[in-house]
């Protein structure tokens, strides 16, 4: 089943075995915005490549579903932020991933995530001058985020400062 390549992959940082559980034409829609998805191998391999140079110590604790949708969530690191992914993969008749849609949790680890990959993205598709740019764009926002998250969650929560 693709969902046990697909994890195999991301546990061992192999974008060759992950490419083998993506139909060619398979769309990946982001975490972060409903305007970006990737198509096809060309499109997911370098995003499956930043993906396993950020990600660090991905362990999987969830696959459910039947054989044509499957829900597989894993727990990670990025940038020292913890990460949960939950990914709501379609299968098609060869039980290959022809649609992924990734949602992330903490708003620390996905705002770490933009901060990440990114500028990647962008220096991967010959736009070093957009990386840049992405990369001071985001700073304030992880900065607040990360504020908020260890100052002001714990006041709303009732947990004290």
């Amino acid at each position: 089943m693709s969902t046990e390549t697909y994890r195999l992959a991301a546990e061992t940082r192999d974008a060759d075995l992950a490419m083998t559980a993506f139909a060619p034409d398979a769309v990946l829609h982001s975490p972060l915005t409903s305007r970006v998805r990737f198509t096809g191998h060309e499109q997911l391999r370098p995003l499956i490549e930043v993906a396993y140079r950020h990600l660090e110590d991905i362990h999987f604790h969830t696959d459910t579903g039947d054989a044509r949708t499957r829900v597989v969530v894993y727990t990670a690191r990025i940038g020292g932020e913890p990460i949960e992914e939950a990914a709501l993969l379609k299968l098609n008749e060869d039980g290959l991933i022809e649609e992924a849609t990734l949602f992330v949790r903490p708003l620390p680890a996905l705002v770490t995530l933009m901060d990440r990959f990114g500028p990647d993205i962008a220096r991967g598709n010959g736009r070093p001058v957009v990386a840049r740019v992405l990369s001071v764009l985001v700073k304030p926002l992880l900065a607040m985020v990360k504020s908020g998250d260890r100052r002001a969650v714990p006041l709303v929560s009732g947990r004290g400062a």
